[in-house]
């Protein structure tokens, strides 16, 4: 009980700079307040400290990686998603305010896993496999690339706005020009489209060594595939019919939409085969 009231005091401690960190973000864009980047992202710096001592305090609780129901599920995603961020920033130092996206992201995130139970469970032996390890790997690179892609597709979208009315901010300012926002959008697009194709394959070998089939049409396993699909079109679009700029960029947004309802809200709404380990992706 101890241990419980531990994670969830630092997930909170987490939410906490997650949150001060949106601020500061957001007023970027909102009040051009360009000296404002450096506090949000020292803020994501310190909201990933806790998370990861929370998720090391679970892992030593439970024996396993987090990634057993809804209260480990959601908080490790959190964590993935928000290390993938520092480390792009960190090799492309203009991506910093793409922590727009990322940030808000991890911070619900967290906050649906502490608003749910904590209580651990028995894990099946047949879930003991390096291939449900891979699956989960993967699943959390997608997840990541995606939230990136996404980010800067948003902010392809307000700097060409910016530019037609001819008033840059001194934040947009910074970033490379749009042609190589857009192509940067592309690229993290790209990966996710591999990322996501290595965790449904994956994911469908460890369901024939769990259930003895590889795929059933469940609906988690439904949405994942139209996910992927959807980052196959734009791909398609964009190389071979040439899309790119605002209807790239709208179409990574759509996209991203797609995987955090497959992810996380169709097992909220519907039934499945995974019903009994229902958010271990």
């Amino acid at each position: 009980m101890a241990s419980i009231k531990l994670q969830l005091l630092l997930f909170w401690v987490s939410v906490g700079f997650c949150f001060g960190g949106t601020f500061f973000f957001v007023s970027c864009l909102t009040f051009k307040k360009e000296n404002f980047l450096k506090y949000a992202v020292l803020l994501s710096y310190l909201a990933f400290l806790p998370l990861t001592a929370a998720l090391a305090d679970r892992w030593i609780q439970t024996g396993h990686f987090p990634y057993w129901g809804v209260y480990e599920v959601f908080s490790s995603y959190a964590w993935g998603a928000l290390l993938f961020y520092l480390i792009v920033q960190l090799r492309k130092p203009n991506l910093k305010i793409a922590g727009t996206v990322v940030l808000p992201a991890v911070m619900l995130m967290i906050g649906v896993a502490v608003m749910n139970s904590a209580e651990m469970k028995e894990i099946p032996k047949t879930f003991f496999t390096y291939w449900l390890g891979i699956h989960i790997l993967f699943a959390k690179l997608s997840y990541g690339s995606v939230l990136i892609s996404a980010a800067l597709a948003l902010s392809y979208l307000i700097k060409s706005k910016q530019e037609e009315k001819g008033d840059v901010s001194p934040l947009m300012a910074k970033l490379p020009d749009i042609e190589k926002i857009d192509h940067w959008s592309y690229q993290f697009a790209a990966f996710a489209f591999v990322m996501l194709g290595i965790m449904i394959a994956s994911g469908a070998v460890w369901a024939y060594k769990a259930w003895g089939r590889y795929w059933n049409w469940d609906p988690i396993e439904t949405w994942a595939l139209i996910s992927w699909l959807v980052y196959g079109l734009y791909l398609h679009l964009r190389i071979t019919l040439g899309w790119k700029g605002k209807r790239a960029s709208w179409l990574a947004l759509f996209a991203v939409f797609l995987v955090v309802f497959a992810f996380f809200g169709v097992p909220l709404i519907s039934d499945s085969v995974h019903e009994h380990l229902k958010y271990t992706r």
